[in-house]
Order: C-alpha cells, then sequence, then structure tokens
C-alpha cells in the first residue's frame, strides 16, 4: 500500500480525517510508522491524490489534515475479459487498476464455466475493495474503474469504443507495429482460461476488433491482462509524445 485511500464523505468540513479502522491505521502505525506533523500521500477516491499531515496518531484512531493536491492521473485502459476463476479475476481487478485501467467489462465466454457467475465477489460490490487496493498500490491513479458484469458478449457497450482489439494465439501482430494514436485509450478483449471459440473470434473482428499477440507463450488470463498492460504502458513511455492521458 503507497498511498492510503479514502471516500470523499470520510473528509469533514475542516479538510480533517479521522479514521479508527484497523486495516488502514495497522498501515500508518506498523508499516509507514508515522508520527504526529509527518506528511504521507493519500488519495480521496474519484478525486484526487493530495498530501496530508498527521495530526494526532495512536493505537486506536489518527487524524489527518489534508495540505495541498498533488497530480495525479486518469486510467486509460479498458479490458473486456471472460469470466475466469474468482481468484484470477481478483488479482486482475487490484493489479489491473494499479496499471491505470479506467473500467472492466466482464462477460460469460462460451468456455466460461457458468457457475463463475454467482461468485460472491460479484455480491453487495465486493470487487471495489480489488480495485480500491490497486489504486492504494498506484499512488498515482485515483479514479474507481466503472464495472460492468453481462451475462454475455455483448457488443452493444462497445460500440463508443474506438480503438478495440483481442488477444489471440492466431495473430502476428503486435501493439508496437501500430501508430501511436492507433493504441489511446484502448479496449482490450481478453478470453477466459480456456480461450476464445472460433466463433467469438469471428464475431469479434465482425464488430470492429483487431486481433493482437503478445506472446509465442499461451498465457493465464491475468498473466495475458499484466502484459498486454505493461507493453501499452511502455509504448507510450517510450514514444516522444508520450501517453494522450489527462491529469487531475
Amino acid at each position: 500500500m503507497n498511498s492510503i485511500c479514502f471516500f470523499e464523505h470520510e473528509i469533514n468540513d475542516k479538510s480533517l480525517i479521522e479514521l479508527n479502522d484497523s486495516k488502514r491505521l495497522n498501515h500508518l502505525n506498523i508499516h509507514l510508522k508515522v508520527k504526529p506533523e509527518d506528511l504521507l500521500k493519500i488519495t480521496i477516491l474519484n478525486k484526487g491524490i493530495f498530501e496530508a499531515k498527521v495530526l494526532e496518531i495512536n493505537e486506536k484512531s489518527a487524524i489527518l489534515k489534508i495540505e495541498e493536491r498533488i497530480n495525479g492521473l486518469e486510467g486509460q485502459f479498458h479490458l473486456a475479459i471472460g469470466l475466469s476463476r474468482p481468484q484470477t479475476i481478483k488479482k486482475v481487478l487490484e493489479h489491473a487498476t494499479t496499471f491505470g485501467v479506467k473500467s472492466f467489462h466482464l462477460f460469460k465466454a462460451t468456455l466460461s464455466e457458468k457457475s463463475y457467475l454467482q461468485s460472491k465477489i460479484y455480491e453487495n460490490e465486493k470487487y471495489l475493495e480489488y480495485m480500491i487496493d490497486g489504486l492504494a498500490q498506484s499512488k498515482t491513479y485515483f479514479q474507481i474503474p466503472d464495472f460492468h458484469l453481462s451475462k454475455y458478449l455483448d457488443f452493444k457497450q462497445f460500440a463508443k469504443f474506438e480503438n478495440k482489439f483481442f488477444l489471440s494465439l492466431n495473430s502476428t501482430e503486435t501493439f508496437n507495429q501500430l501508430a501511436l494514436e492507433k493504441i489511446q485509450n484502448p479496449l482490450i478483449a481478453i478470453g477466459p482460461e480456456r480461450g476464445w471459440t472460433k466463433q467469438e473470434e469471428q464475431k469479434l473482428i465482425e464488430n470492429g476488433f483487431h486481433p493482437i499477440g503478445i506472446s509465442r507463450s499461451t498465457l493465464r488470463v491475468e498473466h495475458a491482462v499484466f502484459s498486454s498492460l505493461g507493453q501499452l504502458e511502455m509504448i507510450y513511455l517510450n514514444s516522444k509524445k508520450g501517453p494522450i492521458i489527462s491529469k487531475s
């Protein structure tokens, strides 16, 4: 956890935050070992990255005062992922959020297990905690990604995206062969653990998705996600123009 996350409603009218929950308090006391007057970076979810001063802290509570805003970044990636094992999805939600994912679109693919739709991580918005942990790790992004769960691959929700790709073992084209403007704010579709069917790949192409290869190996779902995002981010960083992203 590189930045402690707070909801905006936790801030009072004097720009103070009082906390007493064990997870965040233990991080301050045990891991960061902060003391009164120390400054630390915090994330106000969906608002920005801020510097805060520790006014009071003990084993039971802490009071922080927001000092100033620090530039943060908005996410630039969008993922459509075939439903996979809950443990896999937990990893994807957390660590892909750290990379700067702006929206997740989970759907039951043809080869997804039907039971995955009933996973407890989709009950009572439990999935939010994994995305928030991802933002805490990032210390750069602050927006909770949009989250969608579908019983099938609904192409209507993807019509608004201009740069659409799907990972395919049958493609030899890679992200670094494309012009920078063709990979801005991309939507990347990734099949479930058992992969795409031929019919799904054909439907993806018919709906404007471009097949992309990222490895000679057959990767786990989570590794395919992180490899895709890492490759795109490296292209952005190496470009003279850099990524076309918005700041808070």
